[in-house]
């Protein structure tokens, strides 16, 4: 049996859609943008999902906003909506995919972290440890899931061509760049590469992939 449909969460944005096109030629893509699918949203999910049996899927949505801890005053509205969306988000899609994945013994989960799990920066403490928590999310899920055929990732992204990079003010940009050892962002075909190790690979679960040009060493 042929494993080819894939869905990519946050497939419109900056990191999403040229993946998407990048695998468009081997596998049945459905790319969700938040208008099409709120991860946020527990029972848009799972509507999609009944609807959509999906072999393999990978979550690129992501929200960041940055926040000192002491300024944090119990009624943020932007720290709440990173929680919603990096970690409720994550676990309404784990919820409502792993059914059916469980049920034909077969799927590929790849959700997005970052460098900032491993190495934090100021102001960036509830985005930081939203990351973590995905890095262990994956592991648990594979402890639960492995004898079923499924796999767990997580794709610890650090500062590529696309997406949130391009949310990082100058001068702070282009010191950024200069801390990386490869002196560049990183490019679309090498997440492009580790998605596709991931979907062949079953023997790899629990793992938080690092793509950052070796900032964290």
């Amino acid at each position: 049996m042929k494993f080819n449909r894939l869905v990519v969460f946050g497939g419109s944005g900056g990191l999403g859609k040229p993946l998407s096109d990048k695998l468009l030629g081997d596998y049945e893509i459905v790319a969700l943008s938040s208008k099409d699918v709120d991860v946020t949203d527990f029972n848009q999910v799972k509507t999609f999902f009944e609807n959509n049996n999906q072999d393999i899927v990978i979550n690129l949505s992501g929200y960041n906003h940055n926040t000192i801890l002491h300024k944090y005053d119990g009624d943020d509205v932007e720290i709440k909506k990173q929680i919603q969306v990096n970690i409720e988000g994550n676990l309404n899609i784990l919820a409502n995919c792993l059914p059916s994945m469980r049920e034909k013994k077969y799927g590929r989960i790849i959700l997005t972290s970052s460098v900032l799990s491993s190495k934090p920066a100021f102001g960036t403490a509830v985005y930081s440890g939203c990351k973590a928590f995905i890095d262990n999310l994956i592991k648990t899920c594979t402890v639960e899931n492995i004898s079923k055929g499924i796999t767990c990732n997580s794709l610890q992204l650090g500062y590529m061509d696309g997406g949130l990079t391009y949310k990082v003010p100058e001068p702070f940009r282009t010191n950024i760049k200069n801390n990386i050892p490869l002196k560049r962002w990183g490019k679309i075909s090498e997440i492009e590469n580790a998605v596709r190790y991931l979907i062949k690979t079953e023997y790899v679960s629990g793992c938080s992939l690092k793509i950052n040009g070796g900032i964290d060493l």
